[in-house]
């Protein structure tokens, strides 16, 4: 498997074939058993965990997306991580509520936001619509579809119409 840049990649399988092994292969994770996985110099991933490992439940909305700071991004295309969570469809007054009293929708969307916020190249995703109501399903199409979605991706799915839709 060769990614280059503008490369929309979409991986579907029956549970259990061994997608998200593949992913952690690619990513590094896991080491393979034979063969390597070379990457180029300038790739920049992130990754979407789909048992959202990668947050912290004690830690506040606002918190996982800019900890330290009030505002995410650099230059002219620095916000408020107010304004920045309600593109994500969360209200102002959600975000210093603590991680743990989210919804698996609500964790969901806060792993896309923090996903976004920070620079990359590649993105890579597994899952990323479980638990995401249909509103939330069809930001995240459109996210991907516009020029600030990563130039490269690879989308692990069930949803064949969520993947032919990216």
């Amino acid at each position: 498997l060769r990614v280059m840049r503008g490369d929309r990649l979409g991986l579907i399988g029956p549970n259990g074939a061994g997608k998200s092994t593949l992913l952690k292969l690619i990513l590094g994770a896991l080491d393979p058993d034979t063969g390597e996985v070379p990457f180029g110099s300038q790739v920049s991933v992130a990754y979407f965990d789909q048992l959202r490992a990668q947050l912290d439940l004690d830690a506040t909305v606002a918190g996982t997306i800019s900890p330290n700071s009030d505002w995410v991004g650099e230059g002219e295309s620095r916000r408020h991580v107010v304004s920045y969570l309600a593109d994500f469809l969360f209200p102002a007054q959600r975000a210093e509520s603590p991680v743990r009293m989210l919804s698996g929708g609500e964790r969901n969307r806060l792993l896309l936001a923090r996903l976004f916020a920070r620079p990359a190249n590649v993105l890579v995703m597994d899952e990323p619509t479980n638990h995401l109501d249909i509103e939330g399903i069809l930001w995240l199409e459109k996210m991907l579809g516009t020029t600030t979605a990563p130039s490269a991706y690879l989308l692990v799915s069930h949803d064949r119409h969520f993947l032919e839709n990216c």
